[in-house]
């Protein structure tokens, strides 16, 4: 299952909350990474925070993982799930 994350910075986040986590972070993500659940992450253009591409087995699996980020654990950051399925319209699009 693929789930997309949009994580954003919560306003009352501290600068020295994110200074103080973010190598146990950027660890967390890089084993999402070498496990297999992490497909790919960008950061966002409208402002501070990230887009994470997951992919696992159920939608628990995914939120488990991000609820195991060290900045989402303090509350440092919004969280926004998007669980995706097939997209099917090809089909109504050829048989038109």
């Amino acid at each position: 299952m693929k789930t997309f994350v949009i994580l954003t910075r919560r306003a009352d986040g501290a600068a020295e909350d994110f200074k103080r986590l973010a190598k146990p972070e950027v660890l967390h993500v890089w084993q999402g990474f070498a496990d297999g659940i992490v497909r790919a992450v960008h950061g966002l253009a409208a402002g501070p925070g990230a887009a994470f591409e997951l992919e696992s087995a159920t939608f628990e699996e995914a939120r488990d993982y991000i609820e195991a980020l060290p900045y989402v654990k303090e509350n440092l950051l919004h969280v926004q799930y998007w669980a995706l399925k097939p997209f099917s319209d090809y089909e109504r699009l050829v048989s038109a």
